[in-house]
């Protein structure tokens, strides 16, 4: 049986991105320090980007995955493809994040949609979703700052 460990050296290489001076990795503790960090990445993107961050158990960010890369006003969002880097980086929480070309960080209506069906695959999954970002060049929105729902089960609307 052979083995293709090409995604295991993508994992180590995006743990490297975020390993301090001290050699620490990135730890992340609030939802303006996660749109902080994600900002220089996303504020002059023509189109949006869907971020995955996955963090171990202390909050350190042990992966970083651009997910998927859209269009000026909307990106094509799997849930399969959302919960891989999780598996693969033995991960314990997620936090996802977009941006918003237009600078308006408030959510769409399919924002909304992607939210719930995310938070709610993570808790079937037994993963903790800490937060759903719109990041913008000047401002965000934090799904966990903002929702109610978001801190609780998500039932899934018909």
């Amino acid at each position: 049986m052979q083995f293709n460990l090409e995604g295991s050296f993508k994992v180590r290489e995006l743990e490297l991105k975020f390993k301090s001076r001290t050699g620490k990795m990135q730890q992340v503790s609030s939802p303006k320090e996660v749109a902080n960090l994600l900002r220089p990445m996303l504020k002059n993107e023509p189109r949006e980007k869907f971020i995955g961050l996955f963090l171990d158990t202390h909050n350190h960010v042990a992966a970083l995955e651009v997910i998927s890369v859209g269009t000026s006003n909307s990106a094509q969002v799997s849930p399969r493809e959302c919960f891989k880097m999780a598996f693969l980086t033995n991960s314990s929480a997620m936090i996802f994040a977009h941006n918003h070309p237009s600078g308006d960080a408030n959510p769409s209506g399919e924002d909304i949609e992607i939210a719930k069906l995310l938070k709610h695959g993570a808790q079937l999954l037994q993963f903790e979703m800490m937060d759903f970002l719109i990041v913008c060049p000047k401002c965000y929105y934090s799904f966990a700052e903002s929702q109610e729902w978001f801190s609780g089960p998500v039932a899934l609307m018909q």
